[in-house]
C-alpha cells in the first residue's frame, strides 16, 4: 500500500504543525526557513539566506584555487578543509539544503526509510537523483529505483547513519592495491578520528548494556574531533534486544563496538545522529561550521552541476563547466586542482564526458578523448540484502503506522524529549560473520577460492535488524494492515563477486548515467546468498526468537524450501544496501583499470582528483560512509601539504 508513506507524511505535517512544544526544536529543524522568509522580506533573496556567507554567487563566470564538484559526503569535507587552510575553494552541488529539498522530515531518523525503496513510485523527492538500474539479470530481470542523495551533504542527508570502521585485514588489502602503506589501519585511523565528534549514547533513554565500554576512546579527545556527530540513538528497539540472543545462540559474540579493526560478531550500532536533540548530522555539518566561522575563501554553488572539466594543452584541469537549474552555463576555474566527489554513479560519468574514459564508449559520443582509461565506469561493487519476516510479539513499526494514538504518541516523544522510535535509525542492531562450515558444503570450489582472496578477518555476511516487515523493499513503509507486529531479519552479502558498471547515455551531464550494478549474477554470490538466507532462518529457529514469533514465516513463506526455490526468493527480494563503488579505482599505474593512484590524482591528465567511494579499490564490508569521510579527510591533508610546500 503506497498510501503508507503518505499516511505517515500527513500525520507528521499535522503534528509538526499543532505541537505547542516545537519552539525548543525549532532552531536546527527550521532554520532553513526562518532565514529564508526573513532574507525575502529584506530583499536579499531566499538562496543568501541559505547559506549566508558561504553561498556562491550564480551564473557568473569565477576563479578559485580549488573546485570541489559535489556537495556531498566527500565533498563537503574535501572544500571545508581546503578553505581551513587558507585556499579560496568552490563546492559545486547540484541540490539544494536537504532541509528544503525534503521539507520537515530531513533531519528525522526515523524517516529515513521515506523515498528509498525500489518502486519507481518512491523517486518522489527533490532530494533524491531518482536513479533506476537496468534490468538485472540476476534479480529476475527487475529494474531498481535507487535513491541517491542529490542535496547538500549528499547520501550522508539520506542513509540509515551506520557509523564503523572496517577490519584491519581490509586495510592491509587496500595498501597492497595502490602500494601505499599509510591505509594501513594504525595510518589511516588518525583520519576517522579527524570527521567526527563522538558523544556517549544516553543511559537515561537507553539501557547501559546496550552502549560500548570503549565509547570515546575510540574518538578523537573532547574538543578535537570534526564537526560530524556520532553517538547512540535514544531508542532501541525490542527487536534490537531479541536479535542479540538470537544471534548469540548461533555462535556469534558481542564485540566492544566496531572502531578497532574488529566486525566479527554482534553489537549495537553507532550512528551519525547528534544525541542531544536526535537528529541527523550529514556531510552539511562542515557547511554549517564554515557559515558559522564566516570562511569567506568557501562557496557553495547549490542548484548547480558540474557538465564538463576544462583541460589546457598540457591536460591540466583548469575548471569546470557548470549548468544552474534554471539552464544559465558558465565556468568556475580552477588555479591549482579539480577534485570531483559526484559518488560512485555522478563521478565516471563526468570523467567520461570530460574526454577521461574507455576510448570506444568515448568515441561512440563523439567525445574528443583527453585520457584513456579502460576502468572508468568498470569495476562497480555493491552490497546486497534480503531476509525473512515473521510476526512478533511486541510492538514495531507496524504501532505507528496502523494507529494514530501511537504515531501522536511516537511523534511527541521525539519533539518533546528527543526519543522513542523516530529518534532511531531503524536498525539497532547488526552483526558480521564469516559463514559456518555447515553451510559452506555447497560452496564450488571456485567459490571457496574467490572467497579466499578476502582476508580472514573480513566477513561474508552481515546481519541486520528491521523493525518491520520488508519483504522484496518496493517501498520500506508497505506494510500488513492485519493488526500485527512484524519484525525481519536482513542479511548483506558484504563480501560480493559480482561486479557491476556504469557508463553515459549522451553527452549531456542532466541525461542519467547507464546503471548496471549486475547484483547476483556471480555464482559465488549465488551459492552464498542461498546459504545466508538459511542462516537467517537458522536465527529465527532459535529458542530465543521462537518464544517472541507471532506464527509461521510470514515471507517468504515456509514453502520456499529447496535451493532453487530460496535462490528464486531472493532474486525476487533483494535489494541494494546503497553502497556503490569503486567506479574509478584506485590502483598502481600498472593495473590497466586503475583510474587514480594513491592520493587519488587521475592517471595520463594533471590537476584532477577523485574524492569519493568510487575511488575505493576495494568496497570494505559493511558501511562505507566513514571510510568515505576518511578518505576524504586523507586527500585533504595531503593536497593542502603538497600546495603548501609548492
Amino acid at each position: 500500500m503506497h498510501l503508507t508513506s503518505l499516511y505517515l507524511y500527513c500525520c507528521l505535517s499535522l503534528c509538526l504543525t499543532c505541537q505547542a512544544q516545537l519552539n525548543r526544536f525549532l532552531p536546527r529543524q527550521f532554520s532553513p526557513y526562518v532565514s529564508a522568509i526573513a532574507s525575502l522580506i529584506g530583499g536579499n533573496g531566499f538562496l543568501e539566506a541559505s547559506f549566508g556567507a558561504v553561498q556562491g554567487l550564480l551564473g557568473r563566470d569565477q576563479e578559485f584555487d580549488f573546485v570541489v564538484v559535489g556537495g556531498g559526503t566527500a565533498g563537503n569535507a574535501m572544500g571545508y578543509r581546503l578553505a581551513e587552510a587558507g585556499f579560496k575553494t568552490a563546492i559545486i552541488e547540484a541540490g539544494t539544503f536537504f532541509e528544503l529539498s525534503k521539507p520537515g522530515f530531513a533531519t528525522i531518523p526515523g524517516l529515513d526509510v521515506l523515498f528509498v525503496g525500489s518502486d519507481s513510485f518512491e523517486a518522489l523527492s527533490p532530494a533524491d537523483w531518482k536513479f533506476e538500474s537496468t534490468p538485472q539479470q540476476g534479480a529476475n530481470n527487475r529494474k531498481f529505483h535507487i535513491a541517491q542523495g542529490k542535496c547538500v551533504g549528499g547520501s550522508s542527508a539520506w542513509n540509515f547513519m551506520i557509523h564503523h570502521r572496517g577490519p584491519k585485514g581490509m586495510y592491509d588489502q587496500w595498501a597492497e592495491a595502490v602500494g601505499d602503506d599509510s591505509y594501513k589501519l594504525s595510518s589511516f585511523e588518525k583520519f576517522y578520528k579527524k570527521f567526527a565528534t563522538f558523544t556517549p549514547g544516553s543511559t537515561s533513554k537507553r539501557p547501559a548494556d546496550t552502549l560500548s565500554t570503549s565509547g570515546a576512546a575510540d574518538f578523537a579527545a573532547a574538543g578535537q574531533g570534526g564537526p560530524v556527530q556520532v553517538s547512540y540513538t535514544n531508542f532501541v528497539s525490542d527487536w534490537s534486544k531479541w536479535l542479540q540472543k538470537g544471534l548469540q545462540a548461533v555462535g556469534l559474540k558481542r564485540t566492544d563496538g566496531f572502531d578497532r579493526g574488529d566486525l566479527l560478531g554482534y553489537h549495537y550500532t553507532e550512528t551519525t545522529i547528534r544525541q542531544s536533540d536526535a537528529t541527523r548530522s550529514s556531510s552539511a555539518e562542515y557547511i554549517y561550521a564554515a557559515n558559522k566561522k564566516k570562511m569567506s575563501n568557501l562557496k557553495v554553488f547549490t542548484n548547480t552541476q558540474g557538465s564538463k572539466i576544462e583541460f589546457d594543452s598540457s591536460k591540466k584541469a583548469t575548471g569546470v563547466k557548470v549548468l544552474s537549474a534554471v539552464g544559465s552555463e558558465y565556468t568556475i576555474k580552477a588555479k591549482r586542482e579539480v577534485i570531483v566527489s559526484s559518488g560512485a554513479y555522478k563521478s565516471p560519468q563526468l570523467l567520461m564526458l570530460s574526454g577521461i574514459g574507455p576510448e570506444d564508449t568515448l568515441s561512440k559520443h563523439g567525445i574528443p578523448v583527453v585520457a584513456s582509461s579502460p576502468g572508468v565506469g568498470q569495476n562497480m561493487w555493491d552490497h546486497i540484502f534480503f531476509g525473512p519476516s515473521r510476526a512478533v510479539k511486541f510492538k514495531t513499526i507496524n504501532s505507528i503506522l496502523q494507529n494514530p494514538i501511537d504515531l501522536a504518541s511516537a511523534v511527541g516523544k521525539y519533539f518533546i524529549g528527543h526519543e522513542g522510535i523516530l529518534s532511531s535509525n531503524g536498525i539497532e542492531m547488526v552483526g558480521w560473520e564469516k559463514l559456518p562450515a555447515q553451510l559452506r558444503g555447497s560452496f564450488s570450489e571456485d567459490t571457496k577460492q574467490q572467497l579466499g582472496w578476502f582476508s580472514d578477518d573480513w566477513p561474508e555476511v552481515e546481519f541486520l535488524g528491521g523493525n518491520g516487515h520488508i519483504g522484496t523493499f518496493g517501498s520500506l513503509l508497505k506494510q500488513p494492515f492485519d493488526g500485527k507486529q512484524y519484525a525481519t531479519l536482513l542479511g548483506a552479502l558484504v563480501a560480493p563477486l559480482s561486479r557491476g558498471n556504469v557508463t553515459i547515455s549522451s553527452t549531456s551531464v542532466r541525461d542519467q548515467p547507464v546503471i548496471n550494478p549486475n547484483w547476483l549474477t556471480a555464482k559465488g554470490d549465488q551459492e552464498v546468498a542461498v546459504a545466508l538466507l538459511k542462516r537467517l532462518r537458522e536465527v529465527w529457529a532459535t529458542p530465543e526468537l521462537q518464544s517472541i514469533s507471532n506464527g509461521p514465516e510470514y515471507y517468504p513463506g515456509e514453502k520456499v524450501k529447496t535451493d532453487e526455490e530460496i535462490l528464486n526468493t531472493v532474486r525476487d527480494s533483494l535489494m541494494t544496501v546503497w553502497h556503490p563503488a569503486c567506479t574509478c579505482k584506485m590502483g598502481k599505474k600498472e593495473d590497466p583499470m586503475a583510474v587514480v593512484d594513491n592520493l587519488a590524482r587521475v592517471h595520463g591528465v594533471q590537476g584532477l582528483r577523485v574524492v569519493d567511494a568510487s575511488a575505493f579499490p576495494i568496497l570494505p564490508p559493511g558501511h562505507p560512509m566513514a571510510t568515505i569521510y576518511a578518505l576524504a579527510e586523507k586527500i585533504a591533508d595531503d593536497v593542502i601539504r603538497t600546495a603548501k610546500q609548492g
